[in-house]
């Protein structure tokens, strides 16, 4: 409590005794008074409230009754009220001695009724007007608590350094401190919840590229495995065709080399034949000469004329030709020939 509060308190002890004696011989005016400091000294706020509203009422009040009504307010937390009373004190009492207590009181008021801007103002007026009193440490602590309800708490923090610093052993000084721990550790969640909303918004932003991103590959990639799809389903029409068409080459090479193989076979037959003729013809015609110098035992006359040979004169000498002979040889040997060749053709 301040020292103008025990001041009015002590004078309020030396006179209440008293009371008794001569209440009968005052006005009602000083008896509401005196009821009303009885009752603030009880810390009976509605009975104090009551009597000194009471006692301001008749227009001649004391400073002190003021005084002590705008405590009542405030301890009842009325702070409307207590600001109208601290209006009407400083407008009654302008170089009253209670003045710069009730401005005090005024911005106090203010900051309690939720008037953080207006309390600042009223606050630092005293602070600048009163820089020696015994609550200027309290009104700077009040302007330092009126920025941080208003969450500006750069501004807070430093006036609650101010004050621990300057006024380490102010009654509000402990408040302080604990004041700036509050605020280093919002400091510390606001960074976090910066943190956390730098990061949440860069992971929206990632996952919502990577859907998008993810969107288009998969359109993209649908686009491409219908193409590779149709591709793929044209490549096989085309290679259904070919293989129709190597299976009908196939099977026409097959029958060909069918038909070549009868052919050979009928080739390997009049091959063997003619050279069994030859051989034949050959054998008869050396046992002819052998046995039959003028080359016609055993055959008729047509048969010795086809077997009889020819003599001809050549740059070797005289050489005997047999022209059926050479005729089957000839034969024989074109047989052969279209067996080779046929042969080559079925290997192919």
């Amino acid at each position: 409590m301040n020292r103008g509060i025990v001041a009015v308190l002590l004078c309020l002890l030396f006179w209440l005794p008293t009371v008794g004696l001569w209440a009968e011989h005052i006005d009602e005016q000083n008896l509401a008074t005196l009821q009303g400091y009885e009752a603030f000294r009880d810390g009976d706020w509605v009975s104090a409230l009551f009597f000194l509203r009471k006692a301001v009422g008749y227009g001649d009040a004391s400073q002190e009754a003021w005084y002590l009504l705008i405590l009542s307010e405030m301890y009842g937390q009325e702070y409307e009220a207590a600001a109208q009373d601290c209006l009407q004190y400083m407008e009654l009492f302008p170089e009253g001695s209670f003045y710069p207590l009730v401005k005090y009181q005024y911005g106090k008021s203010l900051y309690c009724s939720g008037q953080y801007q207006e309390a600042v103002s009223q606050f630092s007026e005293f602070c600048h007007t009163y820089p020696t009193s015994e609550f200027y440490p309290s009104a700077i602590f009040y302007i330092a608590e009126s920025f941080f309800d208003e969450y500006n708490y750069p501004t807070a923090k430093s006036l609650y350094q101010r004050l621990v610093e300057e006024y380490p052993a102010a009654d509000r000084a402990p408040e302080a401190r604990d004041r700036l721990l509050l605020i280093a550790q919002a400091e510390r969640e606001e960074k976090l919840l910066y943190l956390l909303r730098v990061t949440g918004e860069e992971y929206l932003a990632a996952k919502e590229d990577y859907e998008k991103q993810l969107r288009k590959y998969q359109s993209e990639d649908s686009m491409g495995l219908q193409d590779q799809l149709s591709k793929s389903f044209s490549d096989i029409q085309v290679m259904r065709t070919t293989v129709e068409e190597l299976q009908g080459q196939n099977a026409e090479q097959a029958r060909r080399i069918a038909q070549l193989e009868e052919e050979n076979k009928y080739l390997q037959v009049s091959a063997e034949e003619a050279q069994r003729l030859a051989t034949e013809l050959t054998a008869a015609d050396m046992t002819v000469q052998d046995t039959d110098p003028s080359g016609m035992g055993g055959v008729n006359a047509d048969e010795a004329m086809l077997m009889e040979p020819i003599q001809e004169e050549g740059a070797m000498g005289t050489v005997t030709r047999y022209p059926e002979l050479e005729s089957l040889w000839a034969k024989a040997a074109e047989l052969q020939r279209l067996l080779e060749e046929k042969s080559i053709r079925g290997e192919k």
